[in-house]
């Protein structure tokens, strides 16, 4: 079922998956009334993929999940965590100088009904990561029932750390079956495997992601 909603926008240069979580630092007069608003109210907010100099309209909304600290200025640093994708249907600009939008939550799946994709992709992933990151980022046990149980979507997980560039993350957050999604990531994968001989390339372009490892 698809529900409607009004969220405050926050335009940034990244995209933000639903239980991924970014590191934000606050500057701007007119996001830090955005984020102190969303925190003193427990509100969440959207985050949509700000490039080309344009707003993509398929976003997260996003809490507040922790604030790491508060300058004399105002400026704030914090963590967010990604919730649900959206659309944007309209947008306009606030009082305050933030966009506000009506958004449309369209339906997801996050359940798996192709395992052998699910396994082939997870299983690359493993390879990668041990190559990149030598044992830093935890491996995806592919036996982990919150995969199978459709809560959780490991193709987004994936897509943190594996070094999908801005527009092929935006792509993937379009998507709204996981199997369709792990077809996609899978694809990358495959692209990616024989350019892992180039790996210190490779690891300079994947470690600089933002996403906080969890």
């Amino acid at each position: 079922m698809k529900t409607i909603d009004e969220l405050p926008l926050f335009p940034l240069n990244t995209v933000m998956f639903p239980d991924s979580k970014i590191p934000l630092h606050i500057f701007e007069e007119r996001y830090k009334i955005l984020i102190n608003e969303c925190i003193s109210r427990n509100r969440s907010f959207g985050i949509n993929l700000f490039a080309d100099e344009k707003i993509y309209l398929t976003g997260c909304t996003s809490v507040v999940d922790e604030v790491k600290g508060r300058s004399e200025n105002g400026e704030i640093d914090i963590v967010t965590r990604g919730i649900e994708r959206y659309e944007i249907m309209n947008y306009e600009m606030s009082s305050d100088g933030y966009f506000t939008g009506t958004v449309k939550f369209t339906e997801n799946s996050n359940f798996i009904t192709v395992p052998g994709i699910f396994e082939e992709a997870v299983s690359l992933y493993n390879e990668i990561i041990a190559i990149v990151y030598k044992g830093s980022i935890k491996q995806i046990n592919p036996d982990d029932e919150k995969w199978t149980s459709g809560k959780y979507s490991v193709s987004f997980l994936m897509a943190e750390k594996c070094g999908l560039n801005l527009h092929e993350r935006q792509n993937l957050l379009e998507i709204s079956n996981e199997d369709d999604r792990l077809q996609f990531i899978l694809k990358y994968f495959e692209s990616v495997m024989p350019k892992l001989k180039d790996a210190e390339r490779i690891s300079t372009i994947i470690m600089s992601d933002g996403y906080l490892s969890q």
